[in-house]
């Protein structure tokens, strides 16, 4: 079966398959390449709709007469054709990571209609401003900071509270709930729940 070779933050490789959960890809890795190699296409094509779905910047290599198995109208997944560099392949990731990106200044960051500016501790959402408590922020700043990226209540506990907490996870749990009455609406949901695993921040827009 067909498998996927994803970079972490150390830039290094690990194995996936196609029985890889999208919770599993979004928690572990930044970027993934896939091998489409052959026309046997249930592996990658499973592979690859998993990692788009899972806000995972996709770039897929493989020939030309295996196109239409993975529906590559996806804006988020980039090809590379057989034969391709290596140099065209390092290309194609960061533009597939660049659409994940946030939009950033030196001291805000956007993500559509939110803004959030680090000099102000300030959030706006479509020019109104949101009152938060000073965890609220840190949480909404630290998850928009990396969009799409899933993080378990023991890690956002560890990045956010540091050493002033001395609780249990629920508290991630209450915070997250205050925040999403603040800042959704039933045209978006910011802070999305990975069962089992933890929260990520969905941009508008964006794959994940």
């Amino acid at each position: 079966m067909a498998g996927i070779s994803a970079l972490d933050s150390s830039l290094k490789l690990v194995k996936f398959t196609s029985e890889t959960s999208k919770d599993e890809l979004a928690a572990s890795v930044e970027g993934a390449l896939v091998w489409g190699a052959g026309t046997g296409l249930a592996g990658p094509s499973g592979i690859v709709h998993a990692a788009a779905d899972a806000g995972v910047p996709v770039v897929v290599i493989l020939p030309v007469v295996s196109l239409d198995g993975i529906s590559a109208t996806r804006e988020e997944v980039e090809v590379c054709f057989m034969p391709c560099t290596a140099e065209e392949v390092t290309v194609r990731l960061g533009i597939a990571m660049s659409r994940n990106a946030p939009i950033e200044t030196a001291n805000t960051i956007t993500h559509g209609e939110l803004m959030i500016d680090y000099d102000r501790y300030e959030v706006t959402l479509k020019g109104r401003k949101i009152d938060l408590t000073y965890k609220e922020y840190e949480l909404l700043k630290y998850l928009a900071s990396n969009p799409g990226r899933v993080f378990s209540r023991e890690a956002l506990l560890r990045s956010v509270w540091e050493y002033d907490y001395f609780g249990g996870t629920r508290t991630v749990d209450v915070h997250v709930r205050r925040l999403r009455s603040k800042i959704d609406d039933i045209t978006h949901h910011f802070i999305e729940t990975q069962w089992n695993v933890g929260y990520r921040f969905r941009s508008p827009g964006g794959s994940s």
